[in-house]
């Protein structure tokens, strides 16, 4: 199935599941598929590889470009999955029109042997019938409205696979950001613990130095070169998870430095009910629940048997008496349809407790990632003034070790702090960086591809 044709179903899916839940769409949701079907990005305003956005919220800079995410997305195998299934729910929306009562066709032959006084005779004799039941009108526009609640839900479990797709790769490029911002500030301490253990070492040899200065400077240095190495380790494992599930994204570089994390934004409580409006587990928990309550007025409508109707041609006595006629025959409905219709009616409720238990963990959900992000940069602030303390105090100690005040001992326990304090400047601020982008990432301001946006 074509991107374009899974874009169409699920326009008519929701204008259906719509007509299940017997309201109309919103006026914005119309707008936005409108705009979305004048051309790429209309609904989004994102340019081709790392563009602004013409809304409040510009594209992060520190994401890959929308091209590729989309391409990894469009090959994920849940996102595929997700496609057959939706070609599945509409062959069974066609099912379900049908019908599932079929024309029966029945021959039969006998020979008669009569035995009178006087008489023997044998007559070949032979009867055809052709019957079908047929379906209520009532349970035909249940049949109906119950194969557009199916297509509805496929249409909405494929949107929720593309949406967790992407969750799913934002958070392994930003562990991929994370990993490798802690590498490149390690292999820059590992250089200067070197250079320092380096010139430990030449005033030992000129007398200036202990050995238990060179050696400590030395241990140093050492420590901090494998500290860099398992961070480079780090860095090449979370490329290659990412890589391995999202092949599209082999070859994208990771930027070499990251942009600051802006201040929260004015919408973010925009922000946030837009994403509990727009997600897909909560559309799918409403979805089934209508589909459920669909199911049990079906299965209390049949209760009431299907009639079954057919004609009957035959032939007796060797021709000699032709037989003609019509039939009707009718069940009667016993505890059996009365014990599905109550089970059907149970499951109809709990499906609607399912759906506002969903809710209820949307809302939890969406008000932790609003707080996370709305005091991301906050906290990202507090780490880089601690950091930036922390080396000027480093430098005062090494002032202060070359005018003999200091040891090389609290030189290194100073350096060490304040790598220690870079280390969690540069943690805060992609944790930052990523909970903007999930929260974008969530209310369908970017990667909103089922919309037909982010399509360079």
């Amino acid at each position: 199935m074509t991107h374009a044709l899974v874009k169409r179903t699920h326009f008519v899916a929701t204008t259906a599941l719509a007509a299940v839940l017997g309201c109309s769409l919103p006026a914005a949701s119309v707008a936005q598929r409108s705009a979305a079907a004048q051309g790429p990005w209309a609904a989004q305003g994102v340019s081709d590889e790392r563009g602004s956005s013409a809304t409040s919220q510009p594209y992060p800079s520190e994401l890959p470009p929308p091209a590729r995410v989309r391409a990894a997305i469009a090959e994920s195998p849940e996102v595929q999955v997700a496609a057959a299934l939706l070609q599945a729910a509409g062959a069974e929306r066609r099912q379900l029109a049908a019908g599932p009562h079929e024309w029966t066709s029945r021959v039969d032959y006998q020979r008669r042997r009569v035995r009178e006084p006087g008489a023997h005779d044998r007559f070949h004799e032979w009867s055809l019938s052709l019957e079908r039941a047929v379906r209520l009108p009532g349970k035909a526009e249940l049949d109906r409205r119950l194969g557009a609640g199916r297509v509805a839900e496929a249409a909405i479990a494929h949107s929720d696979a593309e949406h967790e797709a992407s969750r799913r790769l934002l958070a392994l490029w930003y562990a991929m950001l994370r990993e490798h911002q802690g590498a490149q500030l390690l292999a820059r301490q590992a250089g200067l613990a070197a250079r320092e253990a380096a010139a430990v070492a030449r005033r030992r040899e000129l007398g200036d130095a202990s050995r238990l200065d060179a050696i400590q400077a030395a241990a140093e240095a050492e420590q901090v070169e494998a500290a860099r190495r398992i961070a480079l380790d780090r860095a090449e494992r979370a490329s290659i998870a990412l890589v391995r599930e999202f092949p599209a994204m082999g070859g994208i570089a990771p930027p070499e430095a990251l942009p600051e994390p802006p201040q929260p934004a004015q919408d973010l409580a925009a922000l946030a009910q837009q994403a509990i409006d727009e997600d897909h587990g909560l559309r799918g928990a409403l979805a089934a629940a209508a589909s459920a309550q669909i199911e049990a007025q079906r299965a209390l409508a049949d209760r009431r048997s299907d009639p079954t109707v057919g004609v009957q041609l035959g032939s007796e006595r060797s021709a000699e008496e032709r037989i003609a006629g019509v039939f009707v025959s009718i069940p009667f409905g016993g505890e059996a349809r009365r014990a599905a219709a109550d089970a059907s009616v149970a499951r109809a409720a709990a499906a609607a407790r399912r759906a506002d238990a969903s809710r209820r963990r949307l809302d939890a959900q969406v008000a932790s990632l609003l707080t996370s992000a709305s005091s991301g940069a906050a906290r990202w602030q507090a780490a880089q003034r601690s950091a930036e303390l922390q080396s000027s105090a480093a430098e005062r100690v090494v002032r202060a070790r070359e005018l003999g005040e200091a040891d090389v001992a609290e030189v290194l326990r100073a350096r060490r702090l304040a790598i220690d304090a870079a280390l969690r400047a540069a943690d805060m601020r992609v944790d930052a960086l990523e909970s903007r982008a999930r929260l974008l990432l969530d209310a369908h301001r970017i990667w909103d591809f089922d919309r037909g946006g982010g399509e360079p």
